[in-house]
């Protein structure tokens, strides 16, 4: 009987005449890595790593003289809401918006409140993509007059809503004062 060669056949007996030819290699030496079994033994042992440091303490801040009231940021405006009216499908602010977004502004200013910008326009009836864009052209347009007057404008949160409900000033931007 004879056996047809195949690839796998001639890989094994390929394996076979290289293992015989290098067996007296491997023979001769062990497994043929040499390690210095005396200098790993005798190697200096690391030191151990040193602890972090303590943090430093505290810093207390001494309180204030008891007479004295100490300057609290102001709330006055704490979960109001101040609306800015819009006419048709106008952009630009009027002027009594302006002086309501200049006294808000000065106000927001000298502290680290968060204003909601809630931005509505347009009626049921319309697209509502098209009210909703425009609701948020709107909130763009005070965000960015409030940054123009000092305000952070990482602050500040748009909402554009798109038409707003049945009975409510259509088109509108309500300023929302979000506690801290």
């Amino acid at each position: 009987m004879t056996i047809k060669p195949t690839p796998a056949r001639s890989a094994i007996a390929a394996f076979v005449v290289a293992f015989a030819l290098l067996q007296p290699a491997l023979a001769q030496e062990g497994d043929g890595i040499d390690i210095n079994m005396d200098a790993l033994r005798n190697r200096p042992k690391q030191a151990a790593p040193e602890p972090p440091p303590p943090p430093p303490p505290p810093v207390v801040k001494p309180a204030p003289p008891a007479g004295e009231k100490q300057a609290k940021t102001p709330r006055r405006w704490a979960g109001k809401s101040i609306t800015i009216l819009f006419q048709g499908t106008e952009l630009a602010l009027s002027a009594s918006a302006s002086q309501r977004l200049d006294s808000i502004a000065a106000q927001a200013a000298s502290t680290t409140q968060r204003l909601e910008l809630m931005s509505y326009a347009g009626t049921a009836d319309q697209r509502a993509s098209d009210t909703r864009r425009l609701a948020l052209q709107r909130a763009i347009t005070v965000r960015n007059y409030l940054i123009g007057k000092g305000m952070d404008g990482s602050r500040i949160a748009l909402r554009p809503q798109g038409p707003a409900a049945a009975g409510e000033q259509p088109e509108r931007v309500d300023v929302r004062f979000q506690d801290e």
